[in-house]
């Protein structure tokens, strides 16, 4: 199911502006730009312009969502996640430690 967001959210660091803004950006502004901008024409949003470092992180969370949603669709991989949360639910777990303790001495064994 698709997720529906308004047209315009109330968010501090966003600034509508006009398309003529553009012509007065430089290197200096851009670099000490802390809003994001939303270019338009006539009230009719066109572009929007955001910090490259805050371009980055919407990258990385939009990597991060599309990963879970790839995990998510896999019948096996849910399968294991849900017996997961079963086995803790349940109580069958372990530590860290006592995992690798058990490791340890597995290992010693062999």
């Amino acid at each position: 199911m698709p997720i529906s967001f308004p047209n315009s959210f109330v968010n501090p660091h966003v600034r509508n502006v006009g398309i003529s803004k553009l012509r007065s950006l430089n290197a200096t502004k851009l670099r000490d730009m802390d809003k994001t901008l939303v270019i338009q024409e006539n009230d009719q949003p066109l572009a929007v312009l955001v910090r490259y470092e805050e371009y980055l992180e919407m990258q990385k969370q939009l990597m991060a969502v599309l990963e879970t949603k790839a995990v998510l669709s896999e019948k096996e991989e849910m399968a294991g996640i849900v017996s997961g949360i079963e086995d803790l639910k349940a109580g069958r777990t372990q530590t860290f430690d006592a995992v690798r303790n058990s490791l340890k001495k597995a290992k010693e064994k062999a």
